[in-house]
């Protein structure tokens, strides 16, 4: 295993002190997510059984909606946060901090530039594709669910919450900053992690159909530069969080 230079440079005349360490390796890393993932689910069942309680107590006669759009945004809020900590606790075992780790740092204003210019250019190619092939364009059924919550301002706000706050942090937390970290230092390297971590990102998007997946794809390698080229994950969080307000701006205007 190699140290990535460009994330964290050593000078080849230091010696790395007794707080120094080196990533997880490839299969820790890989044992870990499934860790962040089974958390996730658990975190879910939790939410929606504490959901349940409270939907009993306030309506004791009315049957539970387990459908509810309210209690499937509420379940990501809470759960995605959970399987991110479990990862922010292993990289705060692996040192010298979880911060430095994950690369949480402010990026450079050229590197912003550059990543929103990349994410900018990667949005109109996707609204260009799916102009080109309207069949799979599955913009139309996302402004029918979010035309579906306009009645429900519990559902709403959770809604931009979890779009717009829970999930760039959280999803860039543990694709571009812990699998992306583990994985760049083991055999495949810093292209074999950007890439890898792509594929679970976009795995973890099953809600999509295969063209919309790949876009999912696409954004996620654009998001593996940029992490890498600014050593930022602080970045990303940023780039994804612009992209998930754009979308969701784009369909509430369409309502």
């Amino acid at each position: 295993m190699t140290m990535i230079t460009t994330t964290y440079p050593i000078p080849l005349a230091e010696t790395p002190t007794s707080t120094d360490r080196r990533a997880w390796g490839f299969w820790a890393t890989l044992g870990w997510f499934g860790g962040s993932v089974a958390t996730y689910v658990a975190a879910s069942a939790l939410a929606g059984f504490v959901y349940a309680i409270c939907w009993v107590l306030a309506q004791p006669t009315v049957p539970i909606d387990l459908e509810s759009p309210t209690l499937m945004y509420l379940a990501t809020a809470v759960s995605m946060p959970a399987a991110a900590l479990l990862l922010m606790l292993a990289a705060r075992r692996a040192g010298p901090s979880a911060f430095a780790y994950l690369n949480l740092t402010l990026p450079s204003r050229r590197h912003t530039l550059i990543g929103l210019g990349l994410t900018a250019a990667f949005w109109c190619a996707s609204v260009g594709f799916f102009y080109l092939f309207p069949a799979y364009d599955q913009a139309p059924q996302l402004v029918q669910e979010y035309r579906a919550i306009l009645g429900n301002p519990a559902a709403l706000a959770l809604y931009w919450i979890t779009l717009a706050i829970t999930a760039p942090i959280f999803e860039e937390i543990i694709f571009r900053g812990f699998l992306m970290r583990g994985w760049s230092e083991s055999r495949i390297g810093m292209m074999g992690a950007i890439a890898l971590s792509s594929v679970a990102f976009a795995a973890v998007h099953l809600q999509y159909n295969l063209p919309t997946m790949a876009m999912v794809f696409g954004l996620a390698l654009v998001l593996g530069v940029m992490r890498w080229r600014s050593g930022s994950t602080t970045l990303t969080i940023m780039l994804h969080m612009a992209w998930n307000l754009a979308a969701g701006i784009a369909f509430a205007l369409q309502v």
